[in-house]
C-alpha cells in the first residue's frame, strides 16, 4: 500500500475518532496541572504522554494519551479534556509532519493504523 493510501485512511480513522471523543466536550485547552492530584496510575500515563509528545515519539505519546482517555471513568472534566486536546494537537502535528514527508512521522502512522486494526 502506497503512503497516500495509508495517510488517507489514517486521516479517515483520526477524523472519526476525534469526532466520536470530542462529543460533548468543551474545552480544547490543555491544563497539565489538571493531573498533578491524579491517581497515580493516572498520573504516570499522562507524565508519559507528555514526555513522548515533546519527543515526537508520536506512536508512544498517541498509545500513552489513549490509556490516559480510556480511563474517563476515573478523570475529572477538565483532565479528560486536557488528555483529549493534547491528543489532537499530537495528532495535527503528526499528520501534517507526515504530509510534509517527515520518514518518522510516516512510520508512527503506519504504526498507530496497523495498532488500530488489531
Amino acid at each position: 500500500m502506497n503512503v497516500e493510501k495509508i495517510l488517507a485512511k489514517l486521516g479517515t480513522v483520526l477524523l472519526i475518532a476525534f469526532v466520536c471523543a470530542g462529543c460533548g466536550q468543551g474545552g480544547n485547552n490543555v491544563d497539565a496541572s489538571s493531573f498533578d492530584k491524579a491517581p497515580p496510575e493516572i498520573k504516570a500515563a499522562w507524565d508519559s504522554a507528555v514526555v513522548a509528545d515533546k519527543a515526537n515519539d508520536y506512536f508512544t505519546a498517541s498509545m500513552a494519551y489513549s490509556k490516559v482517555m480510556r480511563q474517563e471513568a476515573k478523570l475529572t472534566p477538565k483532565q479528560f479534556d486536557s488528555a483529549l486536546a493534547a491528543s489532537r494537537g499530537l495528532s495535527e502535528r503528526l499528520t501534517s509532519a507526515a504530509a510534509k514527508g517527515d520518514a518518522e512521522a510516516k512510520a508512527a502512522l503506519a504504526k498507530l493504523m496497523a495498532a488500530q486494526s488489531r
